[in-house]
């Protein structure tokens, strides 16, 4: 299991992009500092999985999953991951940190976030570019 450094809860924001202005938040308790992102790969057609934590405010990309290989998916690890096959699909483990994920999202490719038990479908902000950070502590109230 993975732990957050610190044992600190966190805030996922979810903001337009380029524009910025904050769209919605998620909680991500100190127990559970993981959070993924799920969608349809546009060109194959099948599942994706990208597992990410957050660790001392940033993200960490930790692993990804898919069934079949297409544009943008990796094809090797990177130094340190593994990519291996288990049960049907690849499986490429990582540490690759970000300050920002930026992201296109279409509501064809039914994108979804999951995080601390709640789960939001992407495109539901149109169809568009966001930004995803995180911050320490919990979320603000709206």
């Amino acid at each position: 299991m993975m732990v957050a450094t610190g044992g600190e809860p966190a805030c996922i924001a979810l903001a337009a992009h380029p524009e910025g202005g904050v769209v919605a938040q998620f909680d991500v308790p100190a127990a559970a500092p993981w959070f993924t992102v799920a969608y349809v790969h546009s060109v194959t057609r099948t599942p994706v999985v990208e597992r990410y934590r957050v660790d001392n405010g940033t993200i960490v990309q930790t692993e990804i999953r898919f069934a079949q290989h297409g544009p943008g998916l990796p094809t090797q690890a990177d130094t340190g991951g593994a990519f291996e096959r288990r049960d049907g699909q690849f499986v490429v483990t990582m540490a690759r940190r970000f300050p920002v994920v930026v992201m296109r999202v279409h509501a064809d490719q039914l994108p979804r976030l999951t995080a601390g038990g709640a789960s939001a479908d992407l495109a539901a902000w149109g169809n568009r570019a966001l930004a995803l950070s995180v911050a320490p502590g919990p979320c603000p109230a709206s």
